[in-house]
């Protein structure tokens, strides 16, 4: 887990399901602002409880000549040896029951008929443009600071064996 003297402006950090990686802009008030490294992505503004259960930190800004960030300091520590990890738990099927695209989020109506919220943060980018209202979907429960959660969500026919 994250602690709170290690978040500040220029960590960089990865999403431990989707191996996303954000750069910290600013943290106040609860809140965590991240940048996502990859184009097409929003800013993100996420909830500091979810953001140190979520995200693992992976380096420090160096001041590169070109970046488009500055400043980040470097409290001499080493670079965390974990890999992010794959989602586990249980896997599902269902349906997209519905999209929240202006939000970046939606919800999946599984096959046992439970409803399970799902958010962009937690697939990657092409994956969730490519998602519609009552596409066939399977995808990994995790239980978040929220309940639960989708994870890994994929077209059915897409999805790894």
């Amino acid at each position: 887990m994250i602690s709170m003297d290690e978040i500040d402006s220029g960590l960089y950090v990865t999403h431990k399901a989707t191996g996303l990686r954000y750069s910290v802009i600013d943290s106040e008030e609860g809140e965590v602002l991240l940048s996502p490294e990859q184009e097409g992505l929003q800013d993100l503004t996420v909830a500091l409880a979810l953001f140190q259960a979520e995200f693992i930190a992976t380096e420090r800004f160096r001041g590169a000549p070109g970046s488009r960030r500055g400043g980040g300091k470097s409290k001499g520590r080493k670079r965390p040896s974990t890999a992010p990890q794959a989602p586990v738990g249980p896997k599902c099927r269902g349906k997209i029951k519905k999209m929240v695209r202006d939000r970046g989020f939606g919800f999946i109506r599984g096959e046992d008929g439970k409803e399970v919220f799902f958010h962009r943060s937690g697939l990657n980018a092409a994956e969730y443009d490519s998602l519609s209202e009552g596409n066939d979907v399977e995808y990994v429960v995790q239980e978040g600071p929220r309940g639960a959660r989708a994870e890994n969500v994929k077209h059915a026919g897409a999805a790894e064996a």
